[in-house]
């Protein structure tokens, strides 16, 4: 055999060697099954968390408002006739039946000079069967008859007095005359209008608060009044409204201000304050506040067994640094972040704001 053919057939028996040897080397390392490592533990997630303790709290009622007089009534006419004289200057303080607008009276002052002669006349008529009836010249029911027809004419004096009286409009209680609404001149029929009579001692100040807020206050509490110009009186609260009012359902509540000399006017916007006593309540930040599955308000807290739980809350007061709640422990850990992705019963890491464990 050829040398050549020698070498060939030996580099040939080599490469043949060589890549059985490593089928069988892939072969043998592919059958091998690797397992994958199985974590013992669920991976816990960091929770940020503050800690919040409750404290006693002056409880403060505020609401706004605007002052308003005591009494405002619209003086009206309760005749027909053409004013005559209107007296009394707009914003003029004046006193219980000062006149405010005078209608015209000559025909109603004829109307009583008319009814009083016929009374007398019917006076005479009476006494005259009286005497007959004493002397046995006239029958009983005669002296029945004059005194019904006298009765009658009395009556028809006092009527027309009466209607002489309606065109006088005075005013129904002292009060400041703050608006006239008809001139000399003008022809008013009953209902109209003469005037606007306000009584603004006391000046009230008119608001509304909510039905949690209603249920705190009683007459008689004291209060404090801010008003827009930046002045402040002492207050007393006179009217809390037990039916709420339309679709706000807010209950209205009515203060009495201790203006002293001060001059108040109506329709000033104000603040009125009313202490509403202490209770222990937790300060916390606003956006601690979440909702529950079936949109309870709460906050969601860290137990000691570091589990996460949802507390209700009821919000009492607002402050600037957060709201004031009822309903938590003594002292809590309140879950600060991802409060709204975290369910009951979630076992988490509390990491205090800042990066230290609790």
């Amino acid at each position: 055999m050829n040398r050549s053919i020698k070498i060939a057939a030996a580099i040939l028996a080599v490469i043949v060697l060589y890549f059985g040897a490593r089928s069988l080397m892939r072969g043998s390392i592919s059958s091998e099954v690797v397992q994958p490592e199985v974590s013992a533990e669920t991976p816990v997630a960091d929770v940020i968390v503050v800690k919040a303790t409750s404290q006693v709290h002056e409880l403060k009622i505020t609401a706004k408002g605007r002052t308003a007089p005591d009494k405002s009534v619209t003086v009206k006419s309760g005749t027909s006739g053409t004013v005559v004289s209107t007296p009394v200057r707009e914003g003029t303080f004046v006193k219980r039946g000062a006149l405010l607008c005078a209608l015209d009276v000559e025909a109603r002052s004829a109307r009583v000079l008319e009814a009083e002669a016929a009374r007398d006349a019917a006076r005479v008529d009476f006494e005259a069967a009286v005497a007959l009836a004493a002397k046995g010249l006239a029958p009983a029911n005669r002296e029945a008859s004059a005194k019904a027809q006298l009765d009658a004419a009395e009556a028809a004096v006092n009527s027309a007095k009466v209607e002489l009286g309606r065109t006088q409009i005075r005013a129904p209680f002292d009060g400041v005359f703050e608006r006239r609404l008809a001139e000399a001149g003008d022809y008013l029929g009953p209902g109209s209008a003469c005037g606007l009579l306000v009584d603004m001692d006391p000046v009230i100040v008119t608001a509304e608060v909510t039905d949690a807020q209603a249920g705190l206050l009683q007459s008689g509490m004291p209060a404090t009044v801010l008003l827009a110009d930046g002045r402040t009186f002492p207050a007393k609260l006179r009217y809390i409204a037990r039916t709420a009012s339309g679709p706000t359902r807010t209950f209205p509540v009515e203060a009495e201000i201790k203006t002293g000399d001060a001059v108040v006017a109506a329709g000033v916007t104000a603040t009125l304050t009313v202490p509403a006593g202490q209770l222990p309540a937790t300060l916390i930040a606003r956006s601690l506040l979440t909702l529950s599955d079936t949109g309870e308000l709460g906050v969601r807290h860290v137990l000691a067994d570091n589990t996460v739980r949802f507390a209700p809350v009821r919000v009492v007061d607002e402050a600037p640094e957060g709201a004031w709640v009822t309903g938590l422990p003594e002292t809590v850990t309140l879950v600060a972040i991802g409060q709204d992705f975290l369910a009951d019963g979630v076992k988490v890491k509390p990491v205090m704001q800042g990066g230290a464990r609790p």
